[in-house]
């Protein structure tokens, strides 16, 4: 099982929105998929019209139930979905060692998947710092603002420091410019992301998702792009994305 983790320490950055779209290409592509929403704020929980009365991944972190028990079918992948108690995970999950919850939990399950996809809160906590060791690939979105892409340094930084550590092996494979338009400021942040990439060891690829209507609207509608219009512009991009991830972790 390969375990992507999605993160940008700024919020409004798609975060959510990509973990769904990337999650339901590898599974339309005949990929096993387990999607988490790892982020208090529960969109992505939302989005997807999880049962939120089955257990959620802070019940499973708590060991009060096991993975198994969380895990529900959605249309596009299976799921674990978030809960507001995750706002205390800085106090409760505070010990050294609680660093790898997120990583033994997976470990149970990991001969299920093909892929586990991992929706980050966009806060520096705790839960974040499992994501690091859980994860083998990160996948950094960003918009066309200051903020969005200063916090690929930040995630970029403590990724490394837990790598120094040998605590995790992640690699960054790919920055995504999100709400993709056609004008000079948002050239200019592509490039800037170009040269961010060249910067890092790994050299991830960077790609964009052109800005569409369609997102929105299929939220409303509780399905996926890939499912409520295949055509639209940022449907076909996170399908050219994700055949990109493929080739970043498949060689």
């Amino acid at each position: 099982m390969k375990t992507l983790a999605i993160a940008n320490q700024k919020g409004g950055v798609a975060k959510s929105t990509s973990c769904w779209e990337i999650g339901s290409c590898l599974s339309d592509l005949g990929y096993k998929v387990l999607v988490i929403d790892f982020d208090q704020q529960s969109n992505l929980t939302g989005y997807v019209n999880a049962d939120k009365t089955k257990p959620s991944i802070y019940d499973v972190l708590k060991a009060d139930k096991t993975i198994e028990e969380a895990i529900q079918e959605t249309e596009d992948f299976d799921f674990i979905s978030a809960s507001e108690k995750l706002s205390k995970a800085d106090k409760e999950f505070s010990a050294p060692e609680d660093i790898y919850l997120l990583k033994e939990v997976l470990s149970f399950v990991e001969n299920q998947y093909d892929f586990t996809i991992i929706d980050n809160s966009p806060s520096r906590n705790s839960l974040l710092n499992m994501s690091y060791i859980a994860a083998n690939y990160m996948i950094i979105p960003t918009e066309c603002d200051t903020g969005s892409i200063d916090g690929i340094d930040a995630i970029y930084g403590d990724l490394k420091k837990y790598r120094k550590l040998k605590w995790t092996d992640a690699q960054v494979i790919g920055l995504i410019l999100t709400k993709m338009e056609n004008t000079a400021m948002h050239t200019l942040a592509l490039e800037q992301l170009g040269e961010k990439a060249k910067e890092m060891e790994e050299k991830p690829f960077v790609m964009s998702v052109r800005k569409g209507i369609k997102v929105s609207e299929s939220k409303l509608a509780m399905q996926s792009l890939q499912h409520y219009d295949k055509y639209s512009n940022p449907a076909v991009d996170y399908r050219t994305i994700t055949k990109r991830i493929l080739e970043s972790v498949e060689g």
